[in-house]
């Protein structure tokens, strides 16, 4: 019986052992080179001026860094970027990406693509998730610094979104 319950218990460590280390699926979503840890002037450079931008400054005391933070958020036709930076509006380096239009290729996907050829491009994805007729597929960042997701209704990306954790 002692036997038997020691081999349980190796089997179920071994098992969590292997689960642990499963590798999370990555991507490194970028458009033209810029991507996450990208500078603002480096986006700039890359597509010029935005059609909008909203800058909005969160105190060290609300901020989950513990120091003062600017949250600037940059609109294209089809493309939000968004970057951080400290409480004076320096040093601002992209932590969002969403593309909604087929105007722009990220990573070599575009929307309107099928889910095959997400899966083709990244293999298969960490999750999936089916809400309100939306299927959306769930990847990493690079390090699993934050997620990646591809939303698809009817059997077509609508949406990409590649956003960092910052807490």
């Amino acid at each position: 019986m002692r036997r038997v319950s020691l081999g349980l218990i190796f089997l179920v460590a071994f098992q969590s052992f292997l689960f642990a280390q499963t590798k999370l699926r990555e991507v490194d979503l970028r458009i033209s080179g810029v991507g996450s840890g990208t500078s603002y002037s480096a986006v700039i450079s890359k597509f010029g001026r935005p059609v909008s931008k909203k800058s909005e400054r969160t105190s060290r005391d609300l901020s989950c860094t513990g120091s003062d933070l600017t949250d600037l958020t940059l609109r294209y036709s089809g493309l939000e970027i968004g970057l951080i930076g400290d409480g004076r509006g320096r040093n601002l380096k992209v932590a969002e990406i969403v593309v909604t239009s087929n105007r722009w290729q990220a990573s070599g996907i575009r929307v309107g693509f099928a889910p095959r050829e997400i899966i083709r491009r990244f293999g298969e994805p960490n999750s999936r998730a089916n809400r309100g007729g939306r299927v959306t597929y769930h990847y990493v960042t690079p390090g699993n610094l934050g997620g990646v997701s591809f939303e698809f209704r009817n059997g077509r990306l609508v949406k990409i979104v590649m956003s960092e954790t910052l807490c």
